[in-house]
């Protein structure tokens, strides 16, 4: 299915001075956002030959009522529902949505290192045989995108943050962390709070098989009471600092906390 023939793609990042001057534009564009995403996952479930069927008898167009109309639709979403539309209620799938700005990250642990710097007294790099030796942490919980599917029930299995956290000292003055993916343009954030909390955690296995290079393989953040696109994958980088800062699709409008109404 090709995106460019159907919709606008939306999926473009917005500048932080846009979204100070446009952001009752980006009301609609993020809606649009979503119906795209629900395309694809309609996509999944149907093949792509009969969905591109249907979507050649789809035309976007936008009156000024109907223009109007989603703007409205749009103040009610962020008023009433915030920016995840999914809640706790979810499509069930079988197997992971694979969803990547950069496409499939693919790393050689020969040389691969997490590093972890910032507001520290020095920082650290850990080889993957390093995080591997760190007492494993094993949780099963379900696992829900803000495009309003999920999966039931992933034994995920990996080091619990406390165990890389205590590997450095961290200043007073940092109240905030942030994971960066390999490819360096994905990233997002936490308060050193929200990463302590008893759920949240590195993982390098799910389902009992090591994580695969789509899902993030060395390491892909897991924080089960929060959105996926809080989840970072391809994590090789940890930095501390004193103000949060404001992850790729939050940029774009997506929340800031990540939290799913209802868990």
């Amino acid at each position: 299915m090709t995106r460019a023939t159907y919709v606008l793609d939306l999926k473009q990042p917005v500048n932080n001075a846009d979204l100070k001057t446009s952001s009752i534009i980006l009301l609609p564009a993020i809606l649009l956002q979503y119906l795209w995403d629900g395309l694809e996952l309609c996509q999944t479930f149907l093949g792509e030959v009969l969905m591109d069927r249907i979507l050649k008898r789809i035309q976007i167009t936008f009156s000024r009522r109907g223009f109007f109309g989603i703007m409205v639709l749009g103040v009610y979403h962020f008023a009433l529902r915030g920016t995840g539309w999914a809640g706790a209620e979810y499509k069930r799938v079988k197997e992971f949505l694979i969803r990547s700005i950069e496409g499939a990250q693919h790393v050689d642990l020969r040389t691969w290192r997490l590093k972890i710097e910032g507001l520290v007294e020095k920082p650290l790099a850990l080889r993957f045989e390093e995080i591997q030796a760190l007492p494993r942490k094993t949780q099963t919980k379900n696992f829900i995108c803000v495009e309003g599917w999920g999966l039931d029930d992933q034994k995920w299995e990996g080091v619990h943050l406390r165990e890389i956290f205590s590997k450095v000292k961290i200043s007073p003055k940092a109240r905030f962390v942030s994971f960066y993916a390999t490819g360096g343009q994905y990233h997002d954030s936490l308060s050193i709070q929200e990463a302590l909390e008893p759920e949240t955690m590195l993982v390098y296995r799910v389902n009992g098989k090591d994580l695969l290079p789509e899902n993030g393989f060395p390491l892909r953040l897991v924080i089960p009471r929060m959105y996926a696109y809080k989840s970072v994958k391809w994590v090789e980088r940890i930095v501390f600092t004193e103000k949060q800062d404001v992850g790729y699709w939050e940029k774009a409008g997506y929340s800031l906390d990540g939290s799913i109404p209802g868990l």
